[in-house]
């Protein structure tokens, strides 16, 4: 396996919504504390992985530090959630949210690219490729619809799945062997 770290932290964040849609129908209500939980578990983990795939060492850091703030304010909308306190919430969705959130993922989809780019033994080049256009294609939407006045969740909330598809290529390329073990490297 290439990265347990990348495996395990690419699962948490593809299971994140299922979890917290099978919580809400178990128990009427928790989804948002159920996936801010699993999403500040992923990012955190992820912030983590990123120092076990091959990018420059600029890009690691922007990775780990993007996926390590984000693991932050998941924590805090989780958390805000969970004790519904004005202050905390307005932090955790107003201020943190609102921007930084976005911005943040836009940071770590920079990582993924670079990795995408960067990392020569990569096998799953073509599907990161798609993983990655697909969550520019919903950014891009995203971003056209605002300017005219509506957003991603009023027109098409389930592209916001896309989101995830990424993570899919990286649970795959996490799960991709390094090539050559070391017994089968020449001069062994």
């Amino acid at each position: 396996m290439r990265s347990k770290r990348g495996f395990f932290a690419s699962i948490v964040l593809l299971l994140a919504v299922p979890t917290a849609v099978l919580y809400e129908m178990a128990l009427g209500s928790g989804a948002g504390v159920v996936i801010h939980g699993a999403l500040a578990v992923g990012s955190a983990l992820m912030s983590r992985a990123v120092f076990d795939f091959k990018t420059p060492p600029w890009a690691t850091w922007l990775g780990a530090a993007s996926s390590g703030v984000l693991a932050l304010v998941f924590f805090l909308q989780g958390g805000s959630d969970l004790g519904h306190h004005e202050g905390l919430t307005h932090l955790a969705y107003r201020v943190l949210g609102q921007g930084l959130e976005g911005r943040l993922a836009d940071l770590f989809m920079v990582w993924c690219l670079v990795l995408l780019v960067a990392d020569k033994h990569a096998r799953t080049k073509v599907l990161g490729a798609i993983c990655l256009a697909s969550f520019v294609g919903v950014e891009v939407y995203g971003q056209g619809l605002a300017y005219h006045g509506t957003s991603l969740d009023a027109r098409a909330p389930i592209l916001k799945l896309l989101w995830l598809a990424p993570f899919v290529w990286l649970l795959v390329e996490s799960a991709a062997g390094r090539g050559a073990t070391a017994s089968q490297e020449p001069g062994r």
